[in-house]
């Protein structure tokens, strides 16, 4: 098969950053938010996630989201990958040349049988997927950064879309701004304040901080950092962390740190008599309203 155009080795500059940007704005258009995430796979998977919040599963409802939504995600993300690989042929000049002269193959007379026909497009496929091969490197490295993050992310999101469940009001740097939050004199680590800012500044002990780490590792170590710098009584830390060791609980009980934990780690024989852990269903269930209450 004869090739005129010569294959691409990488992108440009310019080209990178005209892909990079068309990437980013096609992911925001077809990619849900993780909140949105959870609350489809709720919809989705209705008699399963209702059963199990009615059921005061907290815990379970929120191991069950996680992998649901990343499902959903998964879904999203191959109906974005189908878009972006087409949308390369058509918007991007060199890919779309290349589809054109592969393209003129088809039309030539000895194509008459299903077997030279699939011989050649399947030649074709080959062809122009070597040549659009830099691009797909780019796609490529972008869903890695997407998985990487969206972890971290669906966990907040589904947290997140559980306060709209229970009807809890709440105010997130994810939802105002990083601004509002910086203004209180809080950093990046915290999440969220329930009900909210004017809440907090009227009376911070009576609000609930949280902050979110799907593993500790020696991230928590900010949240220490976090509670001594801006002053603040406690602060919820809400992780599905599953290996917790003993003295890494106590040291963040001695700095203020409530650890909301999975049921299952709450009712191990090291954690179910310290009293700075709480499982999902207290945090949910018992202490976020025993706070509102305050405020209704």
């Amino acid at each position: 098969m004869d090739n005129s155009i010569q294959n691409l080795i990488k992108l440009s500059e310019i080209e990178e950053k005209k892909f990079a940007s068309f990437i980013k704005t096609t992911r925001g258009k077809l990619i849900s938010p993780p909140k949105v995430a959870a609350q489809k796979a709720t919809e989705t998977n209705h008699d399963l996630m209702t059963g199990l919040l009615e059921q005061k599963q907290v815990t379970q409802a929120i191991i069950q989201l996680r992998e649901l939504a990343y499902d959903e995600f998964l879904k999203e993300e191959s109906v974005f990958n189908a878009v972006i690989l087409k949308e390369i042929g058509e918007k991007f000049a060199a890919p779309k040349a290349k589809l054109e002269e592969l393209c003129a193959q088809l039309s030539l007379p000895d194509l008459t049988d299903l077997e030279s026909l699939t011989h050649t497009i399947t030649e074709l496929f080959g062809s122009y997927s070597g040549y659009i091969s830099p691009y797909i490197y780019q796609l490529c490295l972008s869903n890695t950064q997407s998985r990487r993050s969206r972890a971290g992310k669906t966990f907040e999101g589904i947290i997140y879309f559980l306060y709209e469940y229970y009807g809890y009001p709440f105010e997130s740097q994810a939802s105002i701004g990083k601004k509002a939050f910086t203004e209180l004199g809080l950093g990046k680590v915290v999440d969220s304040i329930l009900p909210g800012i004017s809440a907090f500044n009227q009376r911070r002990d009576k609000t609930i901080v949280g902050t979110m780490k799907t593993t500790l590792r020696e991230r928590w170590q900010e949240v220490v950092e976090e509670v001594a710098r801006s002053n603040l009584p406690n602060i919820h830390l809400l992780t599905v962390d599953d290996n917790i060791s003993s003295s890494k609980a106590e040291q963040m009980a001695r700095h203020n740190i409530v650890l909301v934990v999975r049921n299952d780690i709450k009712n191990s024989d090291t954690m179910k008599d310290k009293r700075s852990i709480i499982d999902f269903e207290t945090y949910f269930l018992d202490e976020l309203p025993a706070t509102l209450k305050f405020w209704n």
